[in-house]
């Protein structure tokens, strides 16, 4: 005997207070979760290298993922309760309040333990928020598009609230804030039920409680605010505060950008030098603003490799110059004790140019005090790109901070400062007598550096002989330096520069001099010919002469070659010197791949009594549909956000201006989405798929056109068409997964939503490491294709195994429900076998 059961519609039934209350806790859960996930990679960023902070976007994705599966194959009531609804939502969200606290507390007690547990500590808080947003749909299906415009919404608006809290209190007081506030969506949720549950207060009280007393604590604390996190012993900071140095932090500011530290040394008055993230440090000297007076240690500075340079200039070289990354003001003095006149210095990190001006007592006031110097707080080949002025120095010494700054955790802010792209960029803003002058690490860079330089001038037509008769190379053992002019350098200057090379004890292997030809001897003496040398990296010579490209050419360190290939704007990756994927890299992708074909895999080995009893035949298709979203839409996102960076110039507007932009436009599809009738669903699932591959494909090959004609204007206009660009494209993709909700919960598949979301999040797991895997092999346009792919495969397969009544190619057993629909009412039919699912979700179902 079949009973009908008619669906109580969460349209009519949870509305006024009730649906504003719903949509206010996932508003404010999801601005939380983006936001801690962004601000645990800034505050990681001080703790671990930054391919250890690449996990944490991992981490959280797969939090949320399995967060939702558990919910679904969960039968606890200790955690998930029976069908308590709003109850639930009040415990998740105190639960992940908890986790945030509980995490930070262990790893501030135990930093041992860090590096073994923090992967698993970050997952709990995005755990507890997977089986928040699993419920929320589980409970109102009906009201999925609407909760999933406030996911969306609530997350772009999550990424502004990061930038300007990062800014104001810093990363530590940052993430103790969210955790505040996941437990404020408990808290609220309880409050709504207090006259009928009041136990359910006693977490989201016990949650604020916590925070005040742990907030007070933690924030005031050594551990948070006068040291860096001990988890990580090889960065630069820790040898600085070693008791072999005696070195002590003075002052440590935080922002969007990272933590900046001040350190001043025992034994070295005349040197302070700043950090960011534990890294990249910079120097600032002492110095009492005059160069002909000044102190010992300002001249010493001329012993620095990348003053040399500066010395074979005449006089008509050195009307201008501009540095990029000039960080605590070295580069800065170089540059004036050589006699240049007009200083132009652009800087990324604000905290550095700050800091530097607030120690004018102390530094002569480099930043303040010289009417021909100029500094700017911009990204430097987009404030390049900007001017109009040509340049005779363009100068980069050592601009590389090795932290995370990109929403996905990979890629670097200097990334953009060494590719093919920027060498032509720098070229052209060169005088004809200009040079580019930059201070690299090591043999490595320079390696790199040259295959950059000269893959980036075989694209304007000068060929590798040509080219290597504008490079020269010092191979100094502490930093080498790279040099390049507009025009073929002059054999009169080479010869002087070769002999001072010499007289310095430069490493001869590494370094270059072009029209420096090799001879037997090995060894000169003052009256000796500096015109000739044997000593000369002689693949550079061959180079030079045109017997061998550099391509052919093998570099190896130890063991392992090195990957020397040129890279470009679309795969910026210079300082990736391994062959292949890197290891951690590959692994998170080997994981990925793993946990979502066991999740896949899990459904189906259970056999097909799934979900409260309903059979089902073909769950596959299902899990293909959410899966393909969620690669496809990281692989979008991740692939635009890199290439705005570019585009606008600072790395937090760029995060604040594409997320925003993209998730606010997708928020504003998905309730729009609510429009489509559901007898159409299963046909514009398809079409909106296909709508976003096309879109994609158009944005990959036409947004770089659109970027190099527009780049040159000012902010307010680039503001805008990144607004212009992402919203619309944001828009559409809003369509597809709130119409697949709808889709199960139109045909009465309501107990696959947790699993459809989780397989979702755990596919846009998946999606986030792809896209780094794809950019390193080929390029951040081919991951944008690649998403475009997915979207394309999405269309074909829904569109090619469409039904007309229900879910494409998904069939339903003889124990599953049949529907039928009269007006706005939607029925049931349900043998006892199947009953189950109506039975135990009264707030969904009710029998006529």
């Amino acid at each position: 005997m079949l009973k009908k059961y008619e669906i109580v519609s969460a349209e009519n039934t949870f509305t006024g207070g009730n649906k504003r209350l719903l949509l206010s806790g996932v508003f404010l859960l999801s601005f939380s979760v983006l936001a801690l996930e962004v601000a645990l990679t800034r505050f990681l960023s001080a703790v671990f290298s930054y391919h250890y902070v690449f996990i944490v976007v991992s981490i959280a994705l797969l939090g949320l993922g399995t967060g939702a599966i558990f919910i679904r194959s969960s039968k606890s009531s200790l955690i998930i309760g029976h069908n308590r609804g709003l109850s639930n939502l009040a415990r998740f969200a105190g639960l992940s309040a908890l986790s945030v606290f509980f995490s930070l507390t262990v790893m501030a007690l135990f930093p041992l333990v860090e590096v073994v547990l923090f992967p698993f500590l970050l997952f709990m808080p995005f755990f507890f928020a997977g089986m928040f947003m699993a419920e929320s749909f589980r409970t109102f299906p009906a009201l999925s598009h609407w909760i999933y415009a406030a996911d969306l919404i609530g997350a772009g608006a999550g990424s502004v609230g990061v930038v300007f809290s990062l800014n104001i209190i810093g990363g530590p007081k940052t993430v103790f804030l969210l955790g505040v506030s996941l437990a404020l969506v408990s808290l609220i949720f309880a409050i709504r039920l207090v006259k009928a549950r009041f136990r359910i207060m006693a977490l989201p009280f016990f949650c604020l409680l916590s925070t005040i007393g742990l907030l007070w604590a933690f924030t005031a604390s050594p551990y948070f605010s006068t040291k860096v996190v001990r988890a990580e012993p090889s960065k630069e900071i820790n040898y600085a505060l070693s008791p072999e140095l005696g070195g002590g932090i003075i002052e440590t500011r935080w922002s969007a950008f990272g933590r900046t530290d001040l350190v001043s040394f025992r034994d070295a008055p005349e040197l302070m030098t700043l950090y960011i993230d534990g890294t990249a440090g910079t120097p600032m000297y002492r110095f009492n603003g005059l160069f002909d007076t000044g102190l010992p240690e300002i001249q010493n500075l001329k012993n620095f490799p990348g003053y040399l340079p500066f010395q074979f200039l005449n006089e008509e070289q050195k009307d201008n110059a501009l540095i990029i990354g000039p960080g605590g003001g070295r580069d800065v003095l170089l540059t004036l004790m050589s006699g240049v006149e007009q200083i132009t210095a652009v800087e990324v990190n604000r905290d550095f140019v700050d800091i530097v001006k607030d120690y004018a007592w102390y530094n002569g006031g480099i930043y303040n005090n010289f009417d021909n110097v100029s500094v700017y707080v911009d990204e430097g080949r987009s404030f390049l790109r900007r001017q109009k002025e040509k340049y005779d120095v363009i100068l980069l010494s050592l601009p590389v901070t090795k932290t995370s700054r990109s929403r996905e955790g990979y890629a670097l802010t200097e990334s953009f400062l060494f590719t093919t792209d920027s060498i032509k960029d720098y070229f052209e803003h060169l005088t004809d007598e200009g040079r580019l002058i930059v201070v690299t690490h090591s043999p490595e860079e320079l390696y790199r550096l040259l295959s950059v330089s000269t893959t980036a001038l075989e694209q304007l037509g000068i060929d590798n002989s040509a080219a290597m008769q504008r490079v020269y190379m010092m191979g100094s053992e502490s930093f080498p330096v790279f040099v390049m002019g507009k025009s073929p350098l002059k054999p009169e200057e080479m010869v002087p520069l070769h002999k001072s090379i010499h007289q310095l004890g430069y490493d001869l292997s590494t370094s270059f001099l072009p029209g420096i030809r090799q001879s037997s001897l090995s060894l000169h003496t003052e009256e000796g010919r500096f015109d000739e040398c044997s000593m000369l990296n002689p693949v550079f010579t061959a180079i030079e002469k045109g017997n061998i490209s550099l391509a052919e050419v093998e570099v190896r360190h130890g063991a392992h070659r090195l990957d020397l290939r040129p890279v470009s704007d679309n795969n910026p990756f210079f300082y990736k010197f391994e062959e292949g994927i890197p290891g951690d890299v590959s692994l998170m992708l080997q994981a990925s791949i793993g946990v979502l074909l066991f999740t896949i895999l899990l459904s189906l080995i259970r056999g097909n009594r799934l979900f409260h009893g309903v059979r089902i035949v073909r769950p596959f298709r299902f899990a293909l549909l959410f899966s393909f979203l969620g690669i496809g839409f990281m692989l979008a996102e991740v692939s635009l956000f890199q290439k705005f960076t570019l585009f606008l110039g600072q790395p937090a507007l760029s995060l604040v201006a594409s997320l925003v932009s993209l998730l606010t436009g997708a928020g504003l599809g998905s309730l729009y989405s609510r429009r489509v009738p559901s007898n159409n669903l299963a046909t514009v699932i398809p079409v909106a798929a296909l709508a976003i591959a096309v879109t994609l494909v158009i944005y990959a090959l036409g947004v770089p056109f659109i970027f190099n004609l527009l780049l040159g204007q000012g902010i307010g206009l680039r503001l805008f068409i990144t607004v212009f660009l992402l919203v619309p494209l944001g828009f559409i993709m809003g369509f597809p997964f709130p119409l697949g909700m709808r889709l199960l919960q139109e045909t009465g598949r309501e107990a696959y939503i947790p699993w459809a979301w989780g397989i979702n999040g755990i596919a846009s797991m998946l999606g986030s490491v792809m896209t780094i895997v794809i950019a390193i092999s080929f390029g951040f346009t081919e991951a944008l294709l690649t998403g475009a792919a997915f979207y394309l495969s999405l269309f074909l397969l829904l569109w090619l195994a469409r039904s007309g009544d229900s879910v494409p190619g998904v069939a339903w057993g003889g124990t599953s429900p049949h529907t039928t629909q009269h007006g706005k009412k939607r029925y049931y039919f349900c043998s006892p076998e199947c009953e189950t699912e109506f039975v135990t979700n009264p707030l969904k179902y009710k029998e006529v």
